[in-house]
């Protein structure tokens, strides 16, 4: 058991994490890397096939990779459905940031593929080819252009982090501590079962500095070293607590943004295990760090349970990092705050489709020397982590009279289709209404027989009727006064209501 343990800390083969330090020109990178003919040759034909048009799935194909390692770190869909906006970042192989892609006024608008920025594909369940992007804007963010940064760190303090790498998680955030501005704030919190509010958010260095704490467990004592590795090792004196509550700790972590002003928000999260103490959810998390416009980046260390901390970070615009030792503490914390201070920010009209989009990407510096980037961007009609009760103004208009559904009721019945293909466990009703015009009791009956229509639709594609309850509201909850064929005809609509 404690050699398994050991063995499933270790690093895959060929592991070399490249994390960001300061500043160089593409030139000295390209002059630093003798050309491949036999890597130019392998990168065109991959890129051959997606100029083409062909479909996506999750990712394009990795390139061979030398020189150069691009990574999207985050993607801001807040602006949907006008402007996409993908974060990325782009280092050499020592981890240098490679400055200078975007023009010397630091925004270039990119027409074509004879450009650094070479590929990027929009693609999603509607469509079954890659939709290429062939206009956007890259603009270079630097430390002297950046906005002022909100940062609250989530730590996992749990008996199974032990009093040795505790110690060194804390000495890490100390030090990243050193590279924040006056501008700029942050905010710490440390869980196990029970929320440890260390750190209230500041921009104040004495006051952060001096507020945390760096004691390991605060006093955990090791009964021995067979037994530390089972995670049952310690004498609890003064110590954090056991269980672990990560989700507990990531609300409490976002509620530390509620009276900044600053809104480039963004939240760390550090585990190396799952959550078995918390009261709120994962649906709970991503619905308030959307809410409240929080960027989640996770940091999976030892034996976390990964599948956690990804759901956060990509469903609210952020980056999984997988660690496997102490010595990377300080440069995975290092190379997201420097990441937000030197990054590339890709500007798009995205294709509007209601359903989820897979961002993918290449970055070419040279024929031989190209990097991929992909994620993802959710604009379902539905998603998991609405809250009950939310209701989906997708209204379905009908005509006078009538429970028959009408032409343009096919693209929105296609949504809400896809949407609850992809969040199983939501549950919908499904709310018909008429105007005003007839009796009260026929338009009940009226509107029931609507809302049997779209049920009928949606369980005739393959949606369980179980996930489905249907009601009428007749005339009484009208959107807009019934004083104009416009407006009735407004009210003749079915909704759709979040019930689990």
């Amino acid at each position: 058991m404690m050699i398994r343990q050991f063995e499933e800390m270790q690093p895959p083969p060929n592991y070399k994490p490249r994390y960001q330090m300061s500043e160089k020109s593409m030139d000295s990178i390209l002059n630093a890397i003798p050309f491949s003919l036999d890597r130019a040759m392998k990168s065109d034909s991959i890129l051959a096939v997606y100029e083409r048009g062909m479909s996506v799935q999750d990712s394009i194909l990795p390139m061979p990779q030398a020189g150069i390692d691009a990574s999207l770190i985050g993607i801001n869909d807040a602006g949907y459905p006008d402007s996409i906006h993908v974060k990325l970042s782009i280092k050499d192989e020592k981890g240098f940031f490679v400055k200078g892609l975007a023009g010397p006024n630091r925004k270039k608008v990119i027409k074509g593929k004879d450009s650094v920025f070479r590929l990027l594909i929009d693609s999603c369940g509607m469509n079954v080819n890659n939709q290429h992007i062939t206009q956007f804007t890259v603009h270079e963010i630097n430390e002297d252009a950046r906005k002022p940064l909100a940062l609250s760190m989530v730590l996992d303090h749990s008996p199974s982090m032990g009093e040795m790498r505790a110690k060194k998680l804390q000495e890490a955030v100390r030090l990243s501590m050193d590279m924040l501005t006056d501008d700029d704030a942050i905010a710490v919190v440390k869980f196990t079962k029970k929320i440890h509010r260390e750190v209230p958010l500041s921009s104040n260095y004495e006051q952060y500095t001096s507020q945390f704490k760096i004691d390991g467990l605060r006093g955990i004592k090791p009964i021995s070293f067979s037994i530390s590795l089972s995670g049952d090792s310690t004498i609890p004196d003064q110590s954090y607590g056991g269980g672990t509550a990560i989700y507990d700790g990531a609300i409490a972590g976002i509620d530390e943004f509620t009276s900044t002003h600053i809104s480039n928000k963004v939240m760390i999260v550090f585990s190396d295990g799952g959550d078995n103490s918390s009261t709120a959810d994962e649906d709970s998390v991503i619905r308030h760090a959307r809410k409240n416009g929080v960027i989640i980046h996770t940091i999976a260390y030892g034996q976390t349970d990964e599948d956690i901390l990804r759901k956060l970070s990509e469903n609210t615009g952020g980056k999984m990092y997988r660690i496997y030792t102490t010595k990377e503490f300080p440069f995975v914390l290092a190379d997201i705050i420097k990441s937000m201070k030197n990054h590339y920010v890709i500007s798009y009209a995205p294709p509007i489709s209601a359903d989820k989009h897979r961002v993918s990407g290449v970055i070419a510096l040279r024929k031989d020397i190209m990097g991929t980037i992909h994620g993802f961007y959710d604009k379902s009609m539905l998603h998991s982590w609405d809250a009950i009760g939310t209701v989906y103004m997708e209204e379905i208009e009908f005509e006078k009279g009538s429970s028959i559904l009408p032409p343009m009721a096919e693209p929105i019945l296609n949504n809400i289709y896809s949407a609850l293909k992809s969040s199983p466990n939501v549950k919908l009703e499904i709310r018909g209404h008429t105007d005003d015009i007839g009796k009260e009791e026929d338009n009940e009956q009226l509107s029931l027989s609507r809302a049997q229509s779209v049920a009928g639709a949606l369980i005739a594609r393959g949606i369980s009727k179980s996930r489905l309850i249907i009601s009428g509201k007749g005339e009484s909850m009208p959107l807009m006064p019934n004083d104009s064929e416009s407006s009735r005809k407004k009210n003749r609509r079915t909704e759709f209501i979040i019930i689990q």
